[in-house]
Parts: C-alpha cells; structure tokens; sequence
C-alpha cells in the first residue's frame, strides 16, 4: 500500500442507489497492488532477449451484460409468445424475465446502455399579439356555422363558414407572420429565381425506404388479405350509399351513429377511382391512412431521441402485425392514430420548443380527429394532460401562465371546427353517446363486479396486450398471443426500462408524459366497464399506436448503442450494424408471417363466407336465373344477407327470404335459388317438398364450418 493513501472501500448498496440517481456508475475498487519492482542495475553484458508475450483476448463486463440484456429479452419474449395453453401462468418464462430485468437494471446502473437525448427545451421568448379582429369574425362566423348545421347536413354554406371560422381563428392566434405571407414570400423567391434546389442524402434515402417497405406491408395482397367482410361493412357501405345518393350529413346514425370521415372517403374512392361500393372500396382510403400516419410517428419519436430513434420508430411501425391489421379492415380504426400522433408531436413540440403555433395545430388536428373514430374523444384529456405534466415539471418555471394561455387557445380552436358534430350531438344526443355509455355504465347491461375492481383489472389486461395477451377482438388481432412481435417486443420493455431510469435521473417532463400517454390513450378500452371481455381491445387502443413505437425504438438504439459502446472501434460498429440488420430482418419476417400467413387462415375460420355465397348468386344471375330468384334463407348467427347483396355486385340488394315464407315463391315459373345454412335440415326438407324437382348441391369453402347448401330449382316445364 501507498503510504498516505487509503484503499477504497467496496461500494454498499446505498452507493448503488445513489449511483441510480445521480446517472454516475460506481467505480468498481481495485484490489491491492503489487509494489513496484526495483530497477535493475546496468549490466555489462546483454540479457537474452525474452521470448514475446502472445496477446490474450479481454473481455470485458459490459461485453457480457449487453449482449445477455438483448439476447435475455428477445429468449423471454420469445416464449411469452409461444406459451401454451395460455389460460395457465407462464411461471418460467417470468422467472426469466424477472432475472433478465435485474441483468437490465444492472447495465443501466453501470452505465452500458446509453439514455439518449430528448429535444432540447427552448428559452422564453417574445410572442406576437393576438389579432382581437380576426378572433371576433372568427366567433361570429362559428356561430353562423351551428346556424346552418340544422338537419344534421353540411350544405355549402355550412362548409364555407365552418372552413372561414376556423382559419380566422388561426390566424387571429398565429404567432408571428400568417402562413399565408410566408406561403406568398416562398412562391415569390421561388418565381425570382426559377430554379428548385433538391438535396438528397442517405438519411432520406433511408427513411424513404422504410416508407417504401413500409407501403409494400399495407398495400401488398390488400384485396385478399382480410378476405370477407362482417356485419361492419354492410352499415358502413350503406352510409357510403348515401354519401354517393347526395346526403350530406354531418353524424350518421345508422348503427347506433357513426363518425363522417370515412364515409366522405370511401364515396371518393368508389367515385374517383372507380371502385364501386366495395370491400376494396373501404380498404384502400383507411390504408393509405395508415400509411400517411408513419411520417406523423418519425417527427413524434424524433422528439424523444433524434432520428435514429425516429428512423427505428417508423420502421417498426411500418411492418407491425398491430397498425397492419387496423389499416386493412376498411373500417375507421386507421382514423385514430392519423390524428392522434400528430396531435401528440405538435403539443409536445410546442411545450419544448416553446412555440404556440403547434399547440393550434395540436387543437386543429384534436377537432379534426373527433370527427374520425369514437375513441378519439379521449384525445381532449390527453391534450389537458400533456400540458399538465409540463406545467408541474421545472422547464416551465416562469412560463406556466403561458402554456395555460395556449392550451386555452388550442381549445377555442378545437371548439370552432367541432361546431357542427357538436350541433349533430345536442340534435340527436341518444345515438351519439350510446356507444361511450354502453360501455363506461350500466346503460345496456348491469356492470359484471365493482366498477373498481374491473377497472384495475382492465388496466393490467390493457398493459399486458403488448407483450403477452391481446385479446379476442379477432377483427384486428390474433388471439391468445401478443400484440408485438418477439423482437419489437422485447425492444418495447428495454425501452420502458430506459425512460423510467432517464426520468428518474433527469425529472424530464417529457418521458414522464411519453410514459403516461400509453394508458390514458389506451383508455377507450379501459373503460370498457360493463363489457371487460372486449378489452384489450387493439382498435380503441390505437391512439397508443405513436408512443408505443416510439419506446420500442429508444429501446432498439439503445441496445445497439451499448453494444457498439462495449467493443469500442470498428469492431462494435460491425456488431451493432450486424445485429439491426439481423434483428430487423427477423421484425420484418416475424410481421410478415403474422399478417400474411397467420391472420388469414384465422380470420377466414371467423368471418362467414360472404364472397362464396355473393359469387354464386352472380354466377346463377348471369347464366340460367335473375337475381330477383337468387334467395339466402337466414340462420340464426348466420352470414348477413345484406353483405351477400354488395359481394354479387348488387348494391343495397338484401337476398333474404325467410323459411316460412318459401310457399309464395312456388308460382314462381323461372329458374330460382336458395343458399341454405348446412345445419338448416328442417328448410332443406321443406325445400324439397315445396320444389320436388330442384337438386342440392354442398358448397365446399374449405374452411370447416362454411359450408352452404344450394338448393337448384329449374324452370317450370324443363325436362330433368
């Protein structure tokens, strides 16, 4: 030992705590040294010259926690998925887990897995004043808006003040300069010069190629994949029906009431790219949503870590079995998300960046998506919320009257462009609340337990959809196994890891609110109180879509950046970038399987066979029948005749013919007929007696249980 100087003690776990706290690893002591060996004399003579030491491969601690943190979460996510029979407890696999949390918890102590950075937080600054004159035209044009909503129609006269109502609004609120001079300013540079100025780099070549592959997952085998429509679309193409016939309104009612958007979509669509009121019809304008929703999660998760960050996010969202499957049911889930993640990017780059323009933006993108899926009413809270978790953080020392003012102003935005569902709301408030109702109370059905106990089990049955459970809503999901895939799976728990610690350490208001946002947007499935059996419930939860994604991805960056960080120099550039390749690969092949091989065969042993059946009918209407003889006799949970009308290219065509109204048809002279349910023997009997000279035929559809009769009558006076 040195005199003078005390060897240091081994550090206790009080030490280990603090080090939590503090973002310092404890430095590991050093054992005694050995003392230093004296110098030689010079000796005449020359030594021998020693035989050269081979070198020896060290490998050091953080080269052994880093890959066993990875490779602990991908084994357990891994099982978690392939767990069987689901009913039992995976106690094995959350024996792992448990160990590979505290292997996870002990690299963040030491420092292996780097934190990252979120988007520096922008000093006060001058803002401009409102416009007091462009705010009152604004309110008095809002006003003449709920005037002209009457008979929950928009007219044009509706549209044009709704429209003026709200860009007066932003404009009396606008920060600075009016978009519409900068527009101008731009347009005039830009004649001047007459030149456009294009660069491309490999980051926008990267990111572009993500949309590309990203567009092949939503696009690919979309007329296929789903197959068959429900009970859903048969409302919806209705509506569309009625959209394209000229009816304007504002809240249909049809179906316990719906949303507008998707319907204005659709008659587009069928109208401008001749589609026709089909299945393909509805999917193509909400994938295509789904698509456009990506750019939206890359800005959002750019917030919290920079663009590698951001890059993974979109890439993980852009293949995931989750956002897939919403986009391709042709139903409003996509509408969620498209609204939803640039909502959060605007409120939460406007609180960091200190700009109020985004907060008008995040009101204008809030109202706009109230009038796309039910479950965006929740975005209101989230928006109050964000700002409240700004608000009790320290960033907004000196600015707290300040983000209140703005969130006031993103409110009377928000106001003006709900004006007229807001009109529709108190016109007919039964169909517009029964959905929420339905299932936050005891509306429709008594609640099943204590409100309290169900909720805190949906909260947990909600968390867990992720990674091990996501329910059996099998229109948008597959059941009995996780939400995620097994690598984006276990990069989402490394990254919840990874916030919790850096907001423990740092107190930054936006992890907190990366962190909250999940359950609270996730809250329409939540608060599915009189019906817990329809939580997890991916469709309403889809809001979640952008910060899900976002701490699957801090997750992925900062496991590749710990392994790169562990073998310092080209050999950790090469492991890392071999194992995103690899992991990425494996996303893509794991999402790829679940949508286009798994959810098929599943969602075709679900769906009724309404393609099978509307493909008949046409084939018996164009050869030998009509339509007006092509019948289904209905079956109690049965397929949807009105469905089998829009598959034989019969629009509004309902071929429903009760069983015991088979008699009237008996003078019939045409050739007719009837598509049967395969356990319905007591019609099939009656067929046989009413029409002697008809023949049955077993449709095989190759899926156990869709099976039909047809039961073939030829004409009158045609010789068998």
């Amino acid at each position: 030992m040195i005199p003078g100087r005390s060897m240091p003690s081994e550090p206790s776990v009080l030490d280990w705590v603090r080090s939590v706290l503090r973002g310092r690893p404890v430095p590991i002591p050093e054992g005694p040294q050995p003392p230093a060996a004296a110098a030689p004399e010079i000796a005449v003579a020359r030594r021998p010259a020693e035989p050269r030491a081979v070198p020896t491969l060290r490998i050091g601690a953080a080269q052994i926690r880093v890959p066993g943190v990875l490779l602990s979460f991908l084994i357990v996510q891994a099982g978690l998925e392939a767990w069987s029979p689901r009913s039992e407890a995976p106690v094995p696999w959350l024996v792992v887990l448990v160990l590979a949390s505290s292997l996870l918890g002990w690299s963040l102590v030491r420092g292996d897995l780097p934190l990252g950075e979120v988007g520096e937080s922008a000093g006060a600054r001058a803002e401009s004043p409102v416009r007091a004159s462009l705010l009152l035209g604004g309110a008095i044009l809002s006003l003449a808006t709920f005037l002209l909503s009457g008979g929950n129609t928009f007219r044009l006269s509706t549209v044009l003040a709704w429209s003026a109502s709200v860009f007066l609004l932003l404009l009396g609120f606008w920060d600075g300069p009016s978009f519409l001079s900068r527009a101008w300013t731009r347009i005039s540079t830009w004649v001047g010069r007459r030149r456009v100025d294009l660069s491309v780099d490999g980051w926008m070549l990267a990111a572009w190629g993500v949309l590309g592959l990203a567009a092949v997952f939503r696009f690919y085998r979309l007329e296929q994949v789903p197959l068959d429509m429900w009970s859903d679309h048969a409302e919806k193409l209705l509506d569309v029906m009625d959209v394209l016939a000229g009816k304007a309104s504002i809240f249909f009612l049809r179906n316990t009431g719906r949303e507008p958007i998707q319907f204005y979509l659709a008659a587009a669509t069928a109208r401008w790219l001749g589609t026709g009121l089909t299945f393909l019809t509805l999917k193509l304008g909400i994938a295509v949503v789904g698509w456009l929703t990506l750019p939206f999660v890359y800005l959002f998760a750019r917030e919290f870590g920079g663009r590698r960050v951001a890059l993974a996010a979109m890439f993980l969202a852009g293949i995931a079995f989750w956002p897939n499957s919403l986009a391709r049911t042709g139903l409003r889930f996509s509408l969620l998300p498209f609204f939803a993640a640039p909502m959060l990017f605007f409120l939460v780059r406007g609180l960091r960046a200190q700009r109020r323009n985004d907060l008008l933006l995040a009101g204008l993108c809030l109202g706009l998506g109230l009038y796309g899926y039910s479950p965006a009413r929740i975005l209101p809270f989230v928006l109050v919320a964000g700002v409240g978790v700004y608000l009790i953080h320290r960033e907004a020392r000196g600015r707290r009257a300040q983000a209140a003012a703005w969130l006031a102003a993103a409110g009377l935005i928000l106001l003006a462009v709900l004006v007229p569902l807001i009109h529709a709301a108190l016109t007919f408030p039964d169909p517009f609340l029964s959905r929420t109702l339905t299932r936050l109370t005891s509306a429709e059905q008594p609640l099943p337990g204590p409100a309290l106990s169900i909720l805190v089990g949906n909260i947990w049955n909600a968390l867990k959809m992720f990674n091990w459970d996501s329910g059996d809503i099998w229109v948008v999901t597959l059941s009995d196994r996780p939400l995620f895939d097994w690598v984006t799976g276990a990069f989402f728990l490394i990254g919840a890891a990874v916030v919790v610690t850096r907001y423990v350490r740092h107190r930054l208001w936006m992890d907190l609110l990366l962190l909250v946002s999940i359950p609270i947007l996730m809250a329409p499935s939540i608060l599915a109180l009189a019906f817990p059996n329809e939580n997890p419930a991916p469709n309403r939860a889809s809001g979640a879509l952008a910060p899900a994604f976002t701490l699957a991805a801090i997750g992925a960056v900062a496991a590749l950046d710990g392994l790169r960080r562990a073998w310092p120099g080209r050999t950790g550039a090469i492991l890392a970038a071999g194992a995103a390749l690899l992991l990425g690969a494996q996303a893509a092949s794991n999402n790829a399987r679940m949508m286009f091989e798994t959810f098929p065969a599943r969602f075709r042993e679900r769906a009724w066979n309404t393609l099978d059946a509307g493909r008949v009918i046409r084939g018996f209407a164009e050869s030998i029948g009509s339509y007006a003889t092509a019948h289904v006799v209905p079956f109690p949970h049965w397929m949807d005749t009105r469905l089998v009308g829009f598959q034989a290219g019969r629009p509004g065509s309902d071929f429903a013919w009760p069983a015991d109204q088979l008699e009237a048809l008996t003078g019939e002279a045409g050739a007719q007929l009837f598509l049967v349910h395969v356990a319905d023997v007591e019609t099939m009997e009656r067929l046989r007696a009413l029409f002697p000279t008809g023949t049955a035929t077993r449709f095989l559809s190759g899926v156990e249980g869709r099976d039909f009769w047809i039961y073939f009558v030829p004409p009158r006076g045609q010789v068998e």
